[in-house]
């Protein structure tokens, strides 16, 4: 009769060890998903910056931001003239791990940007109402400027966009190449809000060039890539920021979890526990039959 109370008790006990493996995957369907700023929580204007997380409730994560001068709908990250409400798609690995590098100086609509506090929303592409945040403070350099389109084919029309904060009236552009021969200079006016544009057709070989904003008055110029290629082939090109840029340390990270969603056959613990419970319930199964 003891023997017979102890497998009753061992049965009872694969019972709930079953039972306890089957409910942890549908615990796991609530998900999760994050977003990190890698720095020192702010930078220039234009700087090239890297965002990361995790979403492990679908394989595309949309990224907005919002803040001065921007809908507040928000916008996608690799384009501030996109549709309100949109957002950059990044995919995600098997473990739902995405990185998106943000190379801020060449996308459209940067001067839109204001020196303020900008709001960077990670969201699942299939629930949009799952969401994470983190912020950024963002501001104008002394000197900013940048080349639409880059990179740009010889014949081009180029338009040189950028900003000066200190009220000058004009700023000095060059364009030098690889070895520092300047092929280029122009004056550009600047407005009274700051903004600068001067266009010109690209007439050199393809190649990388260095284009250089000055003032008499600033001390510390600002330097950007442009990138020329031939028609038939493109080349991604980072940009530089500004000749002494911010240092770059610590984590800002934001987080944000949600219920109960659809949670992707990619997580490697949901089929460990399954059979698991599968095992465990065989076990007891036998006990029973034995009993």
């Amino acid at each position: 009769m003891r023997i017979r109370s102890l497998n009753r008790i061992f049965c009872l006990f694969l019972l709930l060890c079953a039972a306890a493996c089957i409910l942890q995957p549908v615990l796991a369907e609530n998900g999760i998903i994050t977003i990190a700023y890698r720095g020192s929580g702010g930078g220039y204007i234009g700087d090239t910056m890297v965002f990361d997380g995790r979403n492990t409730y679908g394989n595309t994560t949309l990224i907005t931001i919002t803040g001065t001068g921007l809908p507040a709908g928000g916008v996608p990250l690799g384009n501030l003239n996109g549709i309100a409400g949109t957002g950059t798609p990044v995919g995600a690995d098997q473990y739902g791990m995405w990185k998106y590098v943000w190379y801020a100086s060449g996308i459209p609509g940067l001067e839109k940007l204001q020196t303020s506090r900008y709001t960077i929303t990670a969201s699942d592409s299939a629930n949009p109402d799952k969401t994470a945040t983190t912020t950024v403070f963002l501001r104008k350099p002394e000197f900013y400027i940048a080349a639409f389109p880059n990179p740009s084919n010889p014949g081009n029309y180029v338009e040189l966009i950028g900003s000066a904060e200190q009220g000058i009236t004009f700023a000095k552009i060059e364009i030098a190449d690889t070895s520092g021969r300047v092929l280029h200079t122009f004056t550009s006016p600047v407005s009274s809000s700051g903004y600068l544009n001067y266009g010109f057709h690209v007439d050199m070989e393809p190649g990388q060039y260095q284009v250089t904003l000055t003032h008499p008055s600033v001390k510390t110029p600002y330097r950007t890539v442009m990138s020329v290629t031939a028609p038939e082939g493109t080349k991604t090109v980072e940009m530089t920021g500004p000749v002494s840029p911010l240092p770059t340390a610590g984590v800002t990270t934001g987080a944000a979890t949600g219920a109960a969603g659809t949670m992707p056959a990619k997580t490697p613990v949901a089929t460990v526990t399954v059979l698991a419970a599968l095992v465990a319930c065989c076990c007891a199964a036998v006990c029973l039959r034995r009993l």
